[in-house]
């Protein structure tokens, strides 16, 4: 869908002259863009790209000549207007770099009506700009001798005032434009850099030996800066602390030597730096007693599961969020740092280091002998529950993928038979083999003719059948026999493997008391039907 931009655009010069000059020297590629700022040389507000026909962003880092472009101070919504100072005149203008403040000195460029002191989406197509400048810096005059020339340029739009003759306000890229075809690439503004300012100044913190203290700091400046910590043991001799230049500092497995140390942060960018007030490490080395009976602060503390590696202290609201020291007995041992929870004031100590039995645990504010909380647990005695692991079993299942039959006789005489007698012969070996990929069943069915002796003829009704096991053998699990009449068998879904399935049935003949004398002929057809 295309988006509706209003655009401020309005008014189209005719008439080109052109004179044919040397390319102007590289000022600075378009991958260094100008500044944002109300200086000579710096670009009031940020300027990005959409394309004219839907005003999507245009994300091409080349463009050709005549690319239908406009602009916009917003990197996103292309119907976000410049807010510019209330005069009648704008001119959309391509000048040599650092004289975008001079109409005197810009090469080309076209006159558009204002609207309140907002330009909505002005249009950036360079050959647009036809109203041939006055270039007074020297350089290509026109947009066509610009094209033809080539070199580095400032592309934007600007606001004057008439009365005065003078520039209130412009905005604009950097583009270099290729000689001849007058292809161009373009950056956009850099914001104006700004010095930092040190929004979080790092805390004293005072600890036992071996443990941590952390300083924290934070600061505001544009472009983000950069941080370094400092320490000092007497406060105006500062030396960098290897490696620690981000806003949380750590120093790890302190000492009672290293009480007294100073640490800094000293925040730097492009327009400037600046430096966080001096915080104090304390190490001290105090342990406190272990609290017994009715000493203040006790509090209940679950039993830890078997296995469990912590306990939750019920230190109370009125030391939420607070670092404190954990102490375990019967022998004293710092349990380390802990911080309670910011809501409930609940600490979670590691015991890990603690054997099963009976232990009290206090806590300490960092560097004090006074117990704030304090309570008892037992460490249970660990047991060892029966332990389980899993093995992966695979087995690739593969099949011949037969489906056959096949009658070992082809012909069956009954012999001379006398009217109204009956003469029983034997199928043969009937094998079905199912070694199908994906096995569904089977029924074995036989049909068979009339019995016929040129123009004789007796009854298919004459020949009855009775399915059996070939040479008495034992059938295969899931194959059943029919009953007398035209199913042999029948299988359910199973393999009968690549050996078959064995099958029999006895053919009894019955010739008819009147049946005219003669060698008849019927023809039996086996069908195996998959299910």
């Amino acid at each position: 869908m295309k988006k509706s931009v209003k655009s401020t655009l309005a008014a189209v010069a005719v008439g080109v002259s052109m004179t044919m000059l040397a390319p102007l020297a590289a000022h600075a590629d378009t991958s260094t863009p100008p500044p944002i700022g109300t200086g000579a040389g710096q670009s009031a507000d940020n300027v990005y790209l959409y394309n004219t026909a839907d005003y999507s962003k245009v994300t091409a880092t080349s463009l050709p000549w005549g690319a239908s472009v406009v602009g916009a101070p917003d990197s996103t919504d292309a119907n976000v207007p410049f807010s510019t100072p209330d005069y009648l005149q704008g001119f959309i203008f391509i000048s040599p770099r650092g004289h975008e403040n001079h109409k005197t000195d810009w090469n080309s460029y076209l006159a558009f009506a204002m609207d309140g002191g907002k330009v909505y989406a002005p249009s950036l197509t360079p050959e647009n700009t036809a109203t041939v400048g006055e270039a007074a810096s020297g350089g290509p005059v026109g947009a066509a001798a610009v094209k033809a020339a080539g070199g580095d340029y400032s592309l934007g739009f600007a606001v004057y005032d008439n009365a005065t003759s003078t520039i209130k306000y412009e905005s604009f890229l950097y583009i270099t434009v290729t000689a001849g075809t007058g292809d161009w690439t373009y950056s956009t503004p850099a914001p104006a850099a700004t010095a930092p300012a040190i929004t979080t100044q790092p805390a004293d913190k005072t600890v036992l030996p071996g443990q941590s203290a952390v300083f924290t700091a934070a600061a505001s400046g544009s472009p983000a800066p950069t941080v370094t910590w400092q320490s000092s043991t007497d406060g105006t001799t500062w030396s960098d602390v290897a490696g620690a230049t981000s806003d949380t500092l750590t120093v790890s497995d302190v000492q009672l030597a290293q009480s007294g140390t100073k640490y800094q942060a000293v925040y730097t960018n492009s327009a400037g730096s600046a430096t966080t007030t001096a915080a104090t490490l304390t190490v001290t080395n105090v342990v406190p007693t272990e609290p017994t009976g009715s000493d203040a602060g006790k509090v209940t503390i679950a039993d830890p599961a078997d296995g469990a590696t912590t306990v939750t202290i019920p230190a109370g609201v009125g030391l939420k969020a607070q670092t404190l020291t954990a102490w375990g007995w019967s022998t004293a041992t710092n349990l380390g740092q802990v911080t309670a929870d910011a809501t409930s004031g609940d600490v979670v100590v590691n015991i890990a280091a603690l054997a099963p039995g009976a232990h009290t645990i206090a806590l300490t504010q960092p560097g004090s002998s006074t117990v704030v909380v304090w309570g008892t647990f037992t460490v249970p005695v660990p047991s060892y529950p029966a332990k389980t692991d899993t093995v992966d079993l695979q087995a690739a299942v593969t099949a011949s993928d037969l489906w056959s039959l096949n009658a070992a006789q082809t012909a069956i005489d009954f012999g001379n038979v006398a009217r109204n007698t009956a003469s029983t012969k034997s199928l043969g070996k009937v094998t079905v083999i199912d070694d199908r990929k994906v096995l569904k069943g089977w029924t074995l069915d036989a049909a068979w003719s009339k019995f016929t002796a040129g123009s004789d003829e007796i009854p298919a009704s004459a020949l009855t059948i009775t399915p059996k096991a070939f040479d008495n053998g034992s059938l295969l699990p899931g194959v059943t026999l029919g009953a007398n009449g035209t199913k042999i068998a029948e299988s359910t879904a199973v393999s009968t493997l690549t050996d078959g399935a064995l099958l029999d049935a006895d053919l009894k003949f019955a010739a008819p008391k009147d049946a005219a004398a003669g060698q008849y002929h019927s023809t039996l057809t086996l069908t195996l039907t998959s299910k």
